[in-house]
């Protein structure tokens, strides 16, 4: 059971961590109840431990999405820094395997974007999306971190 709380209060951390270092905009009464899953996480019953421990898995899971969204659809060489993205992959490492309808990953969009004039461009962030892309393992090895993953019509089973 100890091994569960304590995943439960990783979890929990990381939505404090994210909180504190970047400044979310998250309502006091989520910051206060984070903090108290902290505090007596080990004291919940097992069966709810277990709900709540599902609850934020797909919560987090959620927020990786919206990551990998925002790098496909509104990360900006004009509006966002390096810092910023770095902060994104460190919280949410799967945002870059995030394929869209297109089949693109985020690094493959971001060397896409710009292409048409007057268009939102994120070809700088290429460079950082490989290395941290290669880091995780994007794309298979030998991909360059998905910059060179084969974009199919379909997914093969």
């Amino acid at each position: 059971q100890h091994q569960s709380t304590q995943h439960l209060s990783d979890i929990f951390h990381l939505f404090l961590l994210y909180n504190t270092r970047y400044q979310s905009t998250m309502p006091p009464s989520v910051d206060n109840f984070i903090t108290k899953v902290q505090q007596y996480g080990e004291k919940v019953p097992k069966k709810l431990n277990t709900k709540i421990e599902e609850i934020a898995r797909k919560a987090v899971e959620e927020m990786s999405k919206e990551a990998g969204n925002f790098f496909h659809e509104e990360l900006d060489d004009d509006i966002h820094t390096e810092e910023q993205v770095k902060a994104i992959i460190e919280l949410f490492p799967e945002s870059l395997s995030q394929r869209k309808k297109n089949n693109f990953l985020p690094i493959q969009s971001a060397t896409m974007s710009g292409c048409r004039s007057g268009a939102r461009s994120s070809v700088s962030f290429v460079p950082l999306m490989a290395r941290e892309g290669y880091r995780l393992g994007v794309g298979g090895e030998g991909n360059r971190g998905g910059l060179l993953s084969v974009v199919a019509d379909s997914e093969v089973g």
